[in-house]
């Protein structure tokens, strides 16, 4: 079995790197463990050409983005350890997530990899949408998320406390083979996000952020699930939602197939159409 731990902050030995290092270390010696530093990789921003569609064509950026991916294809599971910047993802990784439209149809690629991911923070109430859009990434790289471990550590080596480490060290045991199914996995993942917290979270990809309506709906903004305040809603009780799995599901194989489709029928309308695109771009060039 080999583990890729990937690192997305530039920091030698900072927080990202010392909760990866520590879930590599406590797996069994038999696991062929490998880390690598983003930072070490040249990855362009995404040019938005669609060179990339329909499924088959490579990305036409030549920097380390198809060497990235070969080191994901050859592990049999990942870690991903990126901290929170701005409320939101780290850099790098952003610029890696907007060039993933190239792997939504290559779910055979990729899928059946398990994958645990570790976000540290640096102050309490400003993890803003990291969490979500750090998971997310790995899900649109079809990797079956198991483990979410957020970490308040802002100076370098802050992460180094027994219980921060003894978490690593548990989250790290669900990238080992279990009789449980990827599926099973990745749906009681959403259950425990949503059970174990006092915030009412997505029941579907376990996300925080949802949008409440004035009639009591609701609906998450990162995997597209709605529902409904369930009923009854009284002074003092609970309050509780029932969630709809939308279908296909977001973050599922049909549903990002379904999106790479979507792409393509956007790009086939914009060749069949060119002319008149230019024409409307011509007086802002």
């Amino acid at each position: 079995m080999k583990v890729l731990a990937i690192v997305t902050s530039p920091r030698r030995a900072g927080n990202s790197e010392i909760l990866a290092k520590e879930m590599l270390a406590a797996l069994p010696e038999s696991v062929d463990k490998k880390l690598i530093r983003l930072a070490d990789f040249n990855i362009e921003p995404c040019r938005a050409c669609y060179a990339c569609l329909p499924a088959g064509n490579d990305c036409v950026i030549e920097d380390d983005f198809d060497a990235f991916l070969q080191q994901v294809r050859e592990a049999d599971a990942v870690i991903i350890a990126s901290p929170v910047y701005f409320l939101g993802m780290h850099t790098r990784l952003k610029l890696l997530c907007d060039r993933l439209i190239s792997v939504l149809n290559e779910a055979k690629n990729y899928s059946g990899r398990r994958c645990v991911v570790a976000i540290p923070y640096g102050v309490e109430g400003w993890q803003g949408y990291g969490i979500e859009a750090t998971v997310s990434f790995a899900r649109f790289l079809h990797l079956n998320v198991v483990g979410v471990l957020p970490v308040h550590a802002a100076n370098p080596g802050e992460a180094v406390r027994p219980d921060g480490l003894e978490q690593a060290r548990g989250i790290a045991s669900l990238l080992l083979p279990h009789t449980e199914s990827a599926t099973e996995i990745e749906k009681n993942f959403a259950v425990r996000q949503a059970t174990n917290k006092e915030d009412i979270v997505c029941g579907c990809c376990g996300s925080g952020m949802i949008r409440l309506s004035r009639h009591g709906t609701v609906r998450c903004v990162i995997c597209g699930a709605s529902g409904r305040i369930a009923e009854p809603f009284l002074e003092g009780s609970s309050v509780n939602c029932e969630w709809d799995i939308p279908e296909p599901f977001r973050y599922s194989i049909e549903g990002m197939g379904e999106h790479a489709q979507r792409l393509e029928r956007i790009k086939a309308e914009f060749i069949a159409h060119h002319r008149e695109f230019f024409e409307l771009r011509k007086p802002y060039k």
